[in-house]
């Protein structure tokens, strides 16, 4: 039996996507494959944007912003927008990893979630325990020019592993544990003379050679094929070195790593890149996909949905007034920034729970999404979603029309609600916004599980929002 579309794609993307920084870059050449074209921050726009030009812009190699902008398009008209992150937790390496004890090297490692480390060790860090881990990020390198210049690195082994205490121990095997002390991992054996540079490797960029071990970084220097002396710094992360699989009897299910949230992520990218260009040739919208960095830690800094990243994208793409005659330009821009805003609509897209039979007292009846049967909105009163009545209105037109089917999640009120970017987002661009899923199981965990035929209902519905938006907003009053 074949596989439902899209699936294999996605386990391939998930197996490239090691961490923010693959993910962005496997962004970058699939944008790009489709004609694409990479616009700078600190371009001069205006005289770059074009009537049915597709663009994308990105930020500290982490997020990406892309977006098609439809010939017919006039400023002051809608834009047709999809936002996510593309973030996902893990454990960050230190600034200073060096770490020996009992014969053994470790790796200094720094959780990377809104927990951080007042985090349980029994919520999403416990089954970090006793895995198989990857090594992978950015590493910075001096050029013979004196530049510096990024590369990515993802070593073809595993590489690190947390060793549990076994139960025989008694008490201490049961926790509570110690962030900072019982939670290293391996990554040798401690030889003698492996903590020396060789002499023809030169004197390391700056203090690097002071914070980290010499193994690591010739390790690093073999994969990226420099001198370990043009290291200048590097940003790396542990990850699930197990690849993505298909599971169940019939193949029903995708098991994988990072799935919150490169799920949707994907899914909202590949709806983008499928826009045909008759479709948009015709089309008098902007239609728009951002995939922001950070949001498992709130979604702050320069790169995060909480920054001006995406309000800059769109002001400054009302700005250069594209194919409107030079005669014609308004000087009135914030006028028109206002205009396309209020005609415009937003969909936050994050993973969203899937029913856990095991569970099943946790969830509402009626609002319990299944896996492999549809895009899902999340409705939650208290600020933590942005769906609307006029939104989900929206959005069933909006599954007529491309042949889908939604389902619905709200939280008991006696448990906990998580966090999406649609919020901050709306926020700030003041547009009429819905938070939406794709369902998954095992959230937080190392290693999730969603539906094999999920990928592609995320496109499909993503795709189908793009191709109708622009006809059914006129049937919905939002103001």
């Amino acid at each position: 039996m074949s596989p439902p579309p899209y699936a294999e794609e996605f386990i391939h993307f998930i197996d490239q996507a090691t961490t923010v920084y693959h993910a962005v870059d496997w962004a970058q050449d699939e944008l790009e494959s489709k004609g694409y074209s990479r616009l700078k921050e600190d371009d001069d726009w205006p005289s770059i944007l074009k009537p049915g030009g597709k663009y994308y812009v990105t930020r500290n190699a982490t997020s990406i912003i892309a977006f098609a902008i439809g010939k017919q398009f006039i400023s002051g008209g809608p834009l047709a927008m999809i936002g996510s992150h593309i973030d996902a937790l893990t454990l960050k390496v230190k600034p200073v990893s060096l770490s020996e004890k009992g014969g053994y090297e470790r790796l200094a490692i720094a959780p990377y979630s809104g927990g951080g480390p007042s985090q349980s060790f029994d919520g999403s860090y416990s089954t970090w325990w006793d895995r198989d881990l990857g090594l992978a990020g950015r590493v910075l390198v001096q050029a013979k020019n004196g530049n510096v210049e990024q590369k990515l690195v993802q070593f073809p082994t595993p590489i690190a592993r947390i060793p549990s205490l076994a139960v025989h121990f008694g008490a201490p095997a049961r926790g509570p544990f110690n962030w900072e002390t019982n939670f290293i991992p391996v990554v040798g054996l401690a030889k003698p003379g492996d903590s020396v540079l060789s002499q023809d490797s030169g004197s390391v960029y700056g203090p690097v050679k002071d914070r980290h071990s010499a193994r690591l970084l010739k390790a690093i220097s073999r994969e990226i094929g420099v001198p370990v002396s043009s290291i200048v710094d590097f940003d790396l992360e542990l990850y699930d070195f197990q690849s993505a699989t298909t599971l169940g009897l019939s193949d029903e299910f995708i098991s994988a790593p990072r799935l919150d949230d490169k799920l949707c992520s994907f899914s909202a990218l590949k709806a983008l890149t499928n826009l045909s260009d008759s479709f948009l040739d015709q089309s008098s919208a902007v239609h728009l996909v951002g995939l922001f960095d950070n949001e498992e830690i709130g979604s702050g800094l320069r790169q995060g949905a909480k920054s001006n990243f995406i309000q800059t994208v769109i002001e400054r793409l009302i700005d250069a007034q594209v194919g409107v005659k030079e005669a014609d330009k308004s000087p009135f821009t914030s006028n028109l920034i206002g205009q396309s805003l209020a005609s415009s609509f937003l969909i936050s897209a994050d993973v969203t729970h899937a029913f856990n039979p095991n569970f099943p007292g946790v969830y509402l009846p009626g609002a319990s999404p299944e896996l492999n049967k549809g895009v899902v909105i999340k409705a939650e009163p208290n600020g933590r979603s942005t769906t609307t009545s006029t939104g989900k209105v929206l959005l069933s037109l909006v599954a007529e029309a491309s042949q889908s089917e939604l389902q619905l999640f709200h939280i008991r009120n006696d448990g906990r609600s998580g966090g999406t970017i649609g919020p901050m987002v709306s926020e700030r661009l003041g547009c009429p916004t819905i938070d939406v899923g794709i369902p998954q199981l095992s959230m937080h965990s190392i290693r999730g599980i969603t539906g094999s035929a999920d990928p592609g209902i995320g496109v499909k519905f993503f795709q189908g929002f793009f191709e109708h938006y622009e006809h059914l907003r006129e049937k919905i009053e939002f103001n």
